[in-house]
């Protein structure tokens, strides 16, 4: 995929086009290059990605994790709004520092502050939550193979559960869950998105990403409704 390198403020400025899928290893070979080369401060320019799938994600957590194993720092900024749902669902958003633009990224790699403030972090709100899920393969669905785990962030795109009970990336599966005690259980499709890393990503291993690939209408916006009425509860109690 097209990518270039320039300096900004003795931060290395990754811009990236196009889609992040398995073609684009030669990200990791780039950033590599620039470790290599004791460039240790990496900003990478999201702002021209049309597309990240499960192996996109898989490359940028192996060139974040490389970074960071040789004492750097590698951040986003100008991340598009679906991809950013996308970190949303795997749970990337809490690993991953992202920047709305340029200044205020390369500022962040000379000022320690807490990244949870980040303005991208506000506005791209993510509700965690503890439900319980049970799912199984589309393929199993008539039979017993059904497990459960818990649910610890949803939103209209997905959810992540945390479970030992995990499937390879991309497996289909049937999801059921109730949003509270009262409400009636609602299914939905989904599609295994991420199996996170346990070194970059320790508050949520073992468990999955998984994106949904077909919602009800009513489904949709009642899992829309309750995100929405439990992010602004509790942005007024704070």
């Amino acid at each position: 995929m097209p990518c270039r390198i320039r300096d900004a403020g003795g931060v290395s400025i990754l811009d990236v086009e196009g889609n992040l899928d398995i073609n684009s290893s030669d990200i990791i070979e780039t950033i590599g290059w620039l470790i290599d080369s004791n460039k240790l401060h990496i900003l990478c320019n999201m702002e021209g990605v049309d597309m990240v799938d499960y192996n996109g994600l898989s490359i940028l957590a192996i060139a974040y994790k490389n970074v960071i194993n040789h004492k750097g720092k590698l951040k986003f900024m100008s991340v598009p709004l679906q991809v950013m749902e996308l970190f949303k669902v795997v749970r990337l958003d809490m690993v991953f520092e992202c920047y709305f633009n340029e200044t205020t990224a390369i500022t962040s790699f000379s000022i320690e502050e807490d990244s949870r403030r980040s303005p991208l972090r506000r506005r791209f709100q993510r509700l965690d939550i503890h439900l319980k899920v049970a799912y199984s393969l589309m393929s199993d669905i008539r039979t017993s193979n059904v497990f459960t785990g818990d649910v610890l962030n949803i939103s209209g795109a997905g959810l992540f559960i945390s479970t030992r009970d995990i499937f390879p990336i991309n497996s289909p599966l049937l999801l059921t869950l109730k949003l509270s005690s009262e409400a009636r259980p609602i299914s939905a499709l989904g599609r295994v998105m991420w199996l996170p890393d346990e070194e970059i990503q320790p508050h949520s291993y073992p468990g999955m990403g998984v994106a949904f690939t077909r919602l009800d209408n009513d489904v949709e916006s009642a899992i829309v409704d309750f995100v929405e009425k439990n992010v602004s509860h509790r942005a007024e109690e704070a």
